[in-house]
């Protein structure tokens, strides 16, 4: 009887390497003003036009305030303000994207929300070190795709507001 052939280390990491490549996450692209950004599909529960925000005295700027979730009071956060853009013409926060961090239910306010995208991971690039620091800090990733560099939003970064990570 034959014994099968072991495999080298090199063989099991190309063949490793060729699976990273091919593993594909899926994001939906994002827009503050005319700046597109991606958020993992798997962190988003829901999806809604905003209604009236009930603003929250004494909180941080970032925090637009309280709006209606199916009958939840829920925390709001401007992602245009966490991130210290500019108004751009016209552009509004009507768009929230539900999520839950740890027990938390909250939403992230954005202008518009774009297409989902599939990324290999062989389109994700390390952040340059030359970044804007406001904004790379919720960051955790940067894909290249079609010519475009989209950084993928830190949810745990980017809703802490405990570790001074405000501006």
């Amino acid at each position: 009887m034959k014994q099968p052939k072991p495999h080298s280390d090199a063989a099991a990491g190309n063949a490793a390497s060729a699976e990273d490549s091919v593993r594909k996450t899926s994001f939906f692209t994002v827009f503050v003003n005319d700046s597109i950004f991606g958020l993992e599909v798997k962190d988003a529960q829901a999806i809604y036009k905003v209604g009236t925000i009930t603003p929250i005295p004494l909180i941080h700027k970032e925090i637009a305030g309280f709006i209606n979730l199916r009958g939840k009071a829920v925390v709001a956060v401007s992602l245009r303000r966490r991130l210290g853009a500019a108004c751009g013409n016209g552009a509004a926060e009507n768009i929230a994207i539900g999520v839950e961090r740890g027990s938390e239910h909250l939403a992230l306010l954005v202008d518009r929300v774009g297409d989902v995208l599939a990324l290999p991971s062989s389109a994700r690039t390390d952040l340059p070190p030359h970044c804007d620091e406001a904004q790379s800090r919720y960051t955790r990733d940067l894909y290249v795709h079609d010519s475009k560099l989209i950084p993928i939003l830190d949810l745990d970064r980017l809703f802490d507001f405990e570790s001074g990570a405000t501006h």
